[in-house]
């Protein structure tokens, strides 16, 4: 039986491979960070087939929410699938999806006027324009970089984000706003 170990070559081939594919950076930090945090855990011993899993139960003890153990889960699984270690892979904890948000998680219409008079009373303009952005287009925040001159002219923004392309329709009061 091989021994098998996680070393800073093996890594650096991993996110050299992952750069190959064009895979974002912050996920090439995350799966990285995960390899990182599991290896320091197994330390001194070497990965075995129930090695994941033993992480798996570590994280759930220490209390972290289940989708951030599965984060952890598929870079390490991502990384184990890399060199070829395939009996070493566990499978990600099952979550149940909600279709629907819950409503104390909503801005009432009041709340939104409020936050956006208390940015305003602030003299923080950008601050409401950003949060009337968001709202009227439902636009992630980590998509506001593509609302651009140009995009506010066309009445449009073209965002690609994550290996996605998406298309953003901007309404003309609040083109006209941040003209």
């Amino acid at each position: 039986m091989e021994l098998r170990s996680i070393t800073v070559e093996t890594l650096a081939a991993f996110a050299q491979a992952l750069r190959a594919e064009e895979r974002c950076t912050e996920t090439i930090k995350q799966y990285t960070r995960s390899v990182r945090q599991f290896a320091a855990w197994l330390a001194p011993e070497t990965v075995a087939a129930g090695s994941a899993g033993g992480w798996k139960a570590e994280l759930l003890r220490r209390g972290l929410s289940p989708a951030t153990v599965n984060s952890k889960l598929a870079g390490l699984n991502r990384f184990f699938r890399f060199l070829g270690w395939m009996d070493c892979t566990v499978k990600p904890l099952r979550l149940q999806r909600r279709l629907f948000r819950s409503p104390d998680r909503e801005l009432s219409r009041a709340e939104y006027g409020r936050l956006l008079s208390a940015a305003r009373g602030l003299g923080r303009e950008r601050l409401g324009l950003l949060m009337e952005a968001i709202c009227a287009t439902g636009i992630r925040v980590s998509e506001l970089p593509f609302i651009t001159v140009e995009a506010v002219a066309q009445g449009e923004a073209t965002v690609k984000c994550k290996g996605k392309t998406r298309t953003i329709f901007i309404p003309a009061v609040l083109c006209k706003k941040l003209r």
